[in-house]
């Protein structure tokens, strides 16, 4: 396991890593219940000796504990106090921005438990210790006790008819608030869609192929409040969103205002399928299952349709209102300023508004947009918890119920990382590492023990944990399940050309239930010329058959695909070719066990000369066989 921050000498401080996380405070690290009781003794053992011997391990006493200054911030408390424990402050802002006398010193900030509903995003620019009342101990299972919420609570439903309860928000009649999420008694909620589950087809696409399609009789209709209903659009591998011009009944021709797909070529109506799948949401007329939502924005009125066991008195209700919650922006020398977070539940952001209620998704949850030259953003949203230039450190946290990217790990960053935490329920990208371009290359970054699942619930191409052009970067032991798209997503350059990426390893994580809606991805996918990478120990499995035209496999090894050795993985159960390599180079393919069904490869090459590739001692093993079980069982204790 890699030490946190990268390797040093017994004693020293990594360079660049600032005094704060030297000395940060003592907590007790807590494995997943998921893993054998065998494994976790181990593994407490392996972690024990780690923690002893390593400098910069995460997890120490701290030894300067008495020099930093501490404020305490209650729900309960006033800024106007003295943000002592007896006296707390009520923001988190009001204890990060108190004044020091010695200016940027370090601080330790404890939180009381309780939800804070922020009214707008904290922003650090200091060294800051967060820490929630109690964190030391929470589980990626447990619930924190401390949330920071950019919500807001909705009351006062009444039932009009049975099953059917609506409550007023009057900012929303005044045109001060929007919203597209929902939360009710602590779950998503079903923004109203139709068809009600699984999608449509189209019949075929218009003559421009981007501005209509023909749908099958029965499918569509001319709905009364049509300007509200938006548009979903599956590609192979990214959607469309956008609003409806117009529904021709007789025609049976659906036409939206500017073009389905971004202005890359293949991204046309059939650009990959003759019939690819949609559906809409967003009616009243849709309001018709059990757990779906309706907002009238124009009325203020909130619609619901209750659930089984539910009544209007026992909903809790949340709508998010803020896009960020927090931010760590910096513009110290790239690591100089630190940020470490422990145990707090990150919920309730909102989905970014997009220019003209229009998002042509690309990959990874990065997109295009009406508006720009060419419509060429071709990058994601911030995210809800989102760094940049600093050493940021999160352990024994949650990230749930946020409308886009959860935590990112932005330009600059270094000698950060994730441990222990979930991400559950998030509208994109669930962990973001690094960028989209060579500059400000983030490096020595670890992702260790957590659970990612159920992210891409707006944006279906959207990745459980994505790094871009990253140095060092460590991706170790998370489970990664339950996702429309993609699990792993390492590099961002679509040829085999040099870049700062290298170093890069992904090892021991546990990826399954992956390419649920979209296709061409898998497991893992990588990009690009990443020197002295690894892929390592992963156990991959239940990659269904693609839904739309290009495969899906437990590793996806795209364009440019350079430097790797992948060894000892285990994939099985894959609907698809265990590994596919495209337009790949040079590669090494060593000792893994590749469980494919007869007739299908274990290795698909697809403009990729089998020259490229390295293949040594690998194995393709029946799932019932009982070397496969033996090997299986292994490969577990050791991950």
């Amino acid at each position: 396991m890699q030490e946190w921050g990268g390797r040093c000498k017994k004693g020293a401080a990594p360079a660049r890593m600032p005094l704060l996380f030297r000395n940060p405070p003592t907590v007790q690290y807590v494995y997943h219940s998921h893993f054998p009781q065998t494994t976790m003794k181990k593994a407490t053992t392996f972690m024990a000796a780690t923690m002893l011997l390593a400098c910069t391990t995460f997890i120490q006493v701290a030894a300067q504990e008495a020099t930093r200054p501490t404020y305490w911030v209650s729900p309960q408390g006033s800024d106007t106090n003295p943000g002592t424990k007896e006296k707390p402050f009520a923001t988190i802002q009001k204890a990060v921005d108190v004044p020091h006398s010695q200016g940027k010193q370090e601080r330790k900030i404890i939180l009381e438990r309780g939800t804070y509903f922020l009214t707008e995003p904290i922003r650090i620019k200091t060294p800051v210790l967060l820490l929630g009342i109690n964190s030391a101990t929470i589980s990626p299972d447990q619930k924190s006790e401390v949330t920071i919420s950019g919500g807001r609570t909705i009351e006062g439903f009444k039932e009009i008819e049975k099953g059917l309860v609506v409550a007023d928000i009057p900012d929303v009649k005044a045109g001060k608030w929007n919203f597209r999420d929902l939360y009710i008694n602590d779950q998503r909620a079903i923004r109203a869609r139709h068809p009600n589950t699984g999608f449509f087809r189209i019949e075929k696409s218009g003559e421009d192929r981007r501005t209509n399609f023909i749908y099958n009789d029965g499918d569509l209709k001319k709905w009364k409040d049509l300007e509200n209903v938006e548009l979903v659009f599956l590609h192979d591998w990214s959607i469309t969103r956008c609003p409806i011009k117009e529904i021709d009944e007789q025609e049976r021709r659906l036409t939206v205002p500017i073009r389905i797909g971004c202005d890359i070529d293949f991204f046309k109506i059939d650009g990959w399928e003759p019939h690819p799948r949609y559906f809409v949401e967003n009616s009243i007329e849709f309001l018709d299952a059990p757990g779906e939502w309706f907002l009238d924005t124009k009325e203020g009125k909130l619609f619901y349709r209750l659930k089984e066991g539910e009544s209007a008195d026992t909903l809790e209700v949340i709508a998010p209102v803020l896009t960020q919650l927090l931010t760590v922006e910096t513009s110290d020398p790239r690591g100089k300023t630190g940020v470490f977070i422990l145990g707090i539940r990150f919920s309730h952001a909102a989905y970014f508004p997009k220019q003209e209620n229009t998002v042509w998704e690309t990959q990874a949850a990065a997109f295009m947009s009406p508006g720009g030259p060419g419509n060429a953003q071709f990058l994601p949203s911030p995210a809800a918890v989102h760094g940049e230039n600093a050493t940021m450190i999160i352990q024994n946290c949650q990230f749930d119920h946020l409308g886009e990217n959860g935590l990112w790990f932005a330009k600059g960053c270094i000698n950060g990382g994730v441990r222990n935490s979930l991400f559950r329920d998030i509208g994109a990208n669930g962990i973001m590492i690094g960028t989209h371009n060579q500059e400000n290359t983030v490096e020595s970054c670890v992702v260790s023990n957590c659970i990612v699942e159920k992210t891409g619930e707006t944006l279906f191409g959207a990745i459980g944990i994505w790094a871009g052009i990253v140095k060092n970067v460590t991706i170790e032991k998370n489970i990664i399940r339950q996702m429309p798209y993609g699990g792993i997503s390492l590099g961002w350059q679509w040829n085999p050309d040099p870049t700062p990426a290298r170093e890069n390893k992904i090892i021991g994580n546990k990826i399954y239930d992956c390419m649920q809606v979209l296709s061409d991805s898998g497991g893992i996918y990588t990009l690009g010329f990443q020197p002295d990478s690894v892929i390592e120990g992963n156990i991959i499995y239940h990659i269904p058959r693609a839904a739309g035209n290009a495969e899906s496999n437990g590793m996806f090894l795209d364009e440019g695909t350079k430097g790797f050795t992948i060894r000892n993985n285990i994939v099985y159960n894959t609907e698809q070719s265990s590994l596919r390599f495209h337009r790949a180079d040079k590669n090494i393919v060593r000792d893994n066990i590749l469980s494919n069904k007869d007739g299908v490869p274990m290795i698909r090459y697809n403009s990729t000369p089998e020259a490229n590739l390295e293949l040594i001692d690998n194995r393709d093993l029946k799932p019932d066989s009982s070397e496969f079980r033996d090997a299986l069982e292994k490969r577990q204790r050791v991950n």
